[in-house]
C-alpha cells in the first residue's frame, strides 16, 4: 500500500526495525533504522551489506512484486548474517512516495525462534516417516527374501534333477556314437542304433531346456565365452537336428554367407538357440522344412535368421511365444514332445548373450525367427585350441607332441557314471594313455595315493566325497611337493556352470586347471593334454577393466527425478548416507567383506526409495564385487573407485538440497 511522509515519520518513532531503499537506484543503496544497524558489526549501506553472503534475489523478487501490485500485504522470511549469528527476519514491504521519489519501505520482525521451531518439526517428522519407510522396507525386503528362498529351493531342485538326468543321457549319447563307428554296416543294429540316439537326444533337448531355466531362474548360468569355429558349429548344429528332422520327414538347411569363421563367444550357448529354434520348427512343420540363414553384418555384428514352412502362429499368440510353459497345440504339433520351455530358454540365451530377438508369423505360410549377436573375431591359425564342440576329429590321426612321450601318460577318470567311464577312458586310451578309472570321491583319494598320474579328470558331484573334497587332498599334496608329475587336474560336471564353486573361491584357487561340461569329446581331449600351461582369464581381466568407469553423469539427478512425497526426507538421507560411505570406506580399506555387502545392501534399499536407480546399481556392483573380492586383486580398486562415484553424486544432490531450501 502507499503511505505518505507523515505516516512514515510515525512509523519511525519507535526503533523498529526497518530498511528502505529507493526505487531505480542502481547501486541498491538502502537506509536503515538504527536498530537494525546495530546488530551488524559493519555499515549498512547496501544491499550487499545486509544480506551478506545469502542471496538477494528474494529480496529483489518480492520488491518487483509489491511494486507491480502495491495493494498486496507482501511478506517472507530472510536470513541475515549478524553479531549474534544467522538470525531471520520477517519482512513486509510497503511502497511510499515523495515528491518526485519512491520508495520500498520494510519492516523486520524476527521470527528466528519461529523458523528453527518449524526446521525441528519438519526434520521430526521426516525422521519419523523415513523411520516408517524403512521398517516396512525391512518388512517386505524379508517377506521378498522368504519367497525367493522358496523358489530359488524349488529352482534348485529341478537344476539338480536336471543333472541327474542328464549324465546318464549324456552317457547313452556317448556310447551309441561311439558303437556307431563300429556297426555302420549292420543295417539291423545301425537302425536301432539310429532310433536310440535318436531318442536319447530329444530328451536331451528337453532335460537341457528344463536346466537351463532353472538356473537362469535363480541367477546361476553364466557365459564361458571362447575361441571358437562358426563353420564346425553350424555343422555340429546340423548334424544333431539332422535325424530330428528325417524321422519327421521335413529338412532342415543352414547356410552361413559370411566370411568370418573364427570368433570369440559361448559356442555351447549358440548351439543352444539354433537347436532349440530348428527343433521348435520341425514341431510345427508337416510339409517343407526349416531353413537357417547366418550373415554377417557391419563389424562384429551377426544375423540369425530361421524360417520354417509350419502351420504359422496367430498375431494374438506372438505376444505370449516367449513366455515359459506356453504351448501352442496345432494340428502338426499335436504328436511332438515338449515342455513349453524352448523359446523361452532361447530369448532368456539370447538376452544374456547381449542380442535381440523378434519372431514375425503368417498362418498357413510359416514363421520367421531373426536374432542378433555381437561376435568379435578370434585368431585363424590352426595351432589354436579347437572347439570342443567340433565333431570332426582329423587331430587324432596325427598324435601330438605331449601325446606321443616315451613313457605314456598316466591319467585317472573319476565318474560315478559308468558309461561316462567308458566314454572317457575310451578316448584316452585311443591315444595310447594308461588310465585308471574311480566310481566315487573316495576311490578316487585312495587311488591318487597308490601311482602319480599325469592328468585327472574329476567329476565335481559324486557320492562318499565329492569333487572339491578331493580336490582338497590333492593341493595338499601338491604343496607338500608329492605329485611332481601331476600337470593338471580337470572338473567335469554334466550340468551347472562354475557357479557350483563354493562361495569365497574360484577354479584357480582350488587348483584346477578348466571347467569342463559334458560330453567331452575326443578333439577336448586332445586339446586338454595338449595345451600349455594354464594362463590367466583374458575375458575376466578385459570384464574387470571395463568396471574402471562408470558414467556419473548418470547419477547425477534433480528434484524432478525424486518422489514430492520423499522431499521433505532429503536431508536425513543424505546425513546417513554420508555417515554409511564412510563406514563402506573403512570396511573395504579393512578387508570387511561381509560388512561391505551388508552396508551396501542396506543403501542400495534406501536408494530404492528415492528411486534412485543409477545409485542402485553401483551399490548392487558393490555386492557383487565385494562377494568376490578374495578371487581378483582389481576388486578393491575398483570399490574405492565405486565410492569416489557416490561422493560426488551425493555431493550433488546436497547442493540441489541447499539451493532449494535457500529459494524456499
Amino acid at each position: 500500500m502507499n503511505i505518505d511522509k507523515q505516516s512514515f515519520n510515525s512509523w519511525v518513532i519507535g526503533e523498529v526495525l526497518w530498511w528502505r531503499c529507493e526505487v531505480g537506484s542502481t547501486d541498491f543503496a538502502i537506509q536503515c533504522s538504527s536498530a537494525l544497524q546495530n546488530l551488524f558489526d559493519h555499515s549498512v549501506l547496501t544491499m550487499d551489506d545486509l544480506v551478506g553472503s545469502h542471496d538477494a534475489a528474494l529480496i529483489h523478487l518480492k520488491i518487483n512484486e509489491v511494486l507491480e501490485f502495491p495493494q498486496r500485504d507482501i511478506r517472507f522470511v530472510c536470513t541475515f548474517d549478524t553479531k549474534r549469528g544467522a538470525l531471520s527476519y520477517q519482512h513486509r514491504l510497503k511502497v511510499f512516495a515523495e515528491p518526485g521519489k519512491k520508495f520500498i519501505f520494510a519492516e523486520c520482525i524476527d521470527v528466528t525462534e519461529m523458523v528453527a521451531l518449524s526446521k525441528e518439526m519438519v526434520d521430526a517428522q521426516g525422521r519419523l516417516s523415513l523411520t516408517q519407510v524403512y521398517e516396512r522396507q525391512s518388512f517386505l525386503e524379508e517377506q521378498n527374501r522368504l519367497i525367493q528362498e522358496s523358489y530359488n529351493k524349488q529352482s534348485r531342485f529341478l537344476a539338480l534333477l536336471s543333472h541327474e538326468l542328464r549324465s546318464p543321457l549324456l552317457g547313452i549319447n556317448s556310447m551309441v556314437t561311439h558303437l556307431k563307428q563300429y556297426y555302420a554296416q549292420d543295417q539291423y543294429l545301425a537302425e536301432r542304433l539310429r532310433i536310440i540316439n535318436l531318442t536319447s537326444e530329444q530328451m536331451m533337448f528337453l532335460v537341457n531346456d528344463i536346466l537351463t531355466y532353472s538356473q537362469t531362474e535363480y541367477d546361476a548360468i553364466s557365459l564361458h565365452p571362447r575361441r571358437f569355429s562358426l563353420n564346425q558349429t553350424f555343422d555340429y548344429v546340423k548334424q544333431l537336428t539332422k535325424s530330428i528332422a528325417i524321422d519327421k520327414g521335413v529338412f532342415v538347411s543352414l547356410v552361413y554367407l559370411g566370411e568370418r569363421d573364427w570368433v570369440y563367444g559361448d559356442s555351447i550357448r549358440l548351439s543352444q538357440i539354433l537347436i532349440n529354434l530348428i527343433v521348435n520348427g520341425i514341431k510345427f512343420t508337416r510339409l517343407g522344412g526349416v531353413s537357417v540363414e547366418v550373415r554377417q553384418e557391419s563389424g562384429d555384428r551377426f544375423s540369425f535368421m530361421v524360417m520354417d514352412s509350419g502351420e504359422g502362429i496367430e498375431a494374438e499368440k506372438l505376444e505370449k511365444i516367449f513366455d515359459p510353459f506356453t504351448q501352442f497345440k496345432t494340428e502338426g504339433a499335436t504328436r511332438t514332445l515338449g515342455s513349453g520351455l524352448g523359446l523361452s530358454v532361447v530369448k532368456q540365451l539370447v538376452d544374456l548373450m547381449g542380442g535381440e530377438i523378434s519372431v514375425s508369423s503368417t498362418p498357413g505360410v510359416g514363421t520367421t525367427f531373426i536374432f542378433t549377436l555381437e561376435l568379435p573375431a578370434a585368431e585363424t591359425d590352426s595351432d589354436k585350441s579347437m572347439d570342443g564342440k567340433q565333431l570332426k576329429e582329423q587331430t587324432a590321426i596325427t598324435k601330438p607332441d605331449y601325446i606321443r612321450d616315451e613313457q605314456p601318460l598316466r591319467v585317472l577318470v573319476v565318474d560315478d557314471s559308468k558309461i561316462n567311464r567308458m566314454v572317457l577312458s575310451g578316448y584316452l586310451k585311443e591315444l595310447d594313455c594308461t588310465v585308471v578309472e574311480a566310481t566315487d570321491g573316495l576311490e578316487a583319494w585312495t587311488e591318487f595315493q597308490k601311482q602319480p598320474f599325469d592328468f585327472v579328470f574329476l567329476d565335481i558331484q559324486m557320492p562318499q566325497m565329492d569333487g572339491f573334497e578331493v580336490m582338497q587332498h590333492i593341493q595338499q599334496c601338491k604343496q607338500e611337493g608329492k605329485v611332481p608329475n601331476l600337470r593338471a587336474v580337470f572338473a567335469v560336471t554334466a550340468g551347472g556352470g562354475e557357479e557350483l564353486i563354493p562361495k569365497g573361491q574360484t577354479l584357480q584357487s582350488l587348483g584346477f586347471k578348466k571347467w569342463l561340461v559334458k560330453p567331452i569329446s575326443k578333439s577336448q581331449v586332445i586339446e586338454l593334454l595338449t595345451e600349455s600351461p594354464a594362463k590367466s582369464s583374458l575375458t575376466q581381466q578385459k570384464k574387470m577393466e571395463k568396471k574402471d568407469e562408470v558414467d556419473e553423469a548418470e547419477l547425477k539427478v534433480e528434484f524432478d527425478d525424486i518422489p514430492t512425497a520423499f522431499h521433505a526426507l532429503l536431508k536425513p538421507f543424505v546425513e546417513e548416507f554420508s555417515q554409511n560411505l564412510n563406514a563402506l570406506e573403512s570396511a573395504i580399506e579393512q578387508e570387511s567383506w561381509d560388512e561391505v555387502k551388508l552396508l551396501a545392501h542396506y543403501m542400495k534399499g534406501n536408494c530404492m526409495v528415492f528411486q534412485l536407480v543409477a545409485w542402485v546399481e553401483v551399490l548392487r556392483e558393490v555386492e557383487s564385487l565385494a562377494d568376490r573380492a578374495c578371487q581378483f586383486d582389481e576388486s578393491k580398486k575398483i570399490l574405492r573407485l565405486r565410492l569416489k562415484t557416490l561422493e560426488k553424486a551425493l555431493k550433488h544432490l546436497e547442493n540441489l538440497r541447499l539451493i532449494r531450501d535457500n529459494a524456499d
